[in-house]
């Protein structure tokens, strides 16, 4: 059986991909039966695909596209903004 700390080098470095079939597959089979691995696992992919969305909207000048609130909103939030003083 394959170390955690082994998985968790290679998906550090960005290297899972790049080993041959024969060594990716006890891998992969650890990180679906170690519950920290996998976490761990679809941690990297989250921070892969936020760098990837960021870079894409970089160029653009529209850095973050989802967090725009709409203007019903920002009365709600000032609202209670409001209630609370």
């Amino acid at each position: 059986m394959i170390a955690c700390k082994q998985v968790a080098k290679a998906l550090a470095e960005h290297r899972y991909y790049e080993l041959p079939w024969w060594r990716r597959i006890p891998m992969f089979i650890h990180i679906r039966l170690c519950a920290m691995c996998g976490e761990y696992h679809q941690q990297v992919i989250d921070m892969q695909r936020g760098v990837k969305c960021y870079l894409e909207h970089e160029d653009t000048g529209d850095i973050e596209p989802a967090c725009r609130l709409s203007d019903d909103a920002k009365k709600r939030i000032e609202a209670a903004l409001k209630e609370q003083q």
